[in-house]
């Protein structure tokens, strides 16, 4: 399942990963910061959002197995 952006979930959760590794060094760069952290939430929304769909068609799947 891939967004409009042709991201996928892997991408997605591959560099948030990397941003927290980012900002978690005690050295990162307090310019970048902000800028990082906005990617991030976005990166959190878009698994999110990945997740609740994922969620909701494994649900329509076994709602339609059960009521065959």
């Amino acid at each position: 399942m891939k967004k409009e952006t042709g991201m996928t979930y892997q991408a997605a959760r591959k560099e948030l990963e990397a941003l927290v590794e980012e900002l978690e060094r005690p050295n990162a760069d307090l310019g970048q910061i902000a800028a990082k952290v906005k990617r991030a939430l976005e990166l959190v929304k878009f698994c999110r959002d990945y997740l609740y769909k994922v969620q909701e068609d494994a649900d329509t799947l076994l709602h339609d197995f059960e009521n065959e």
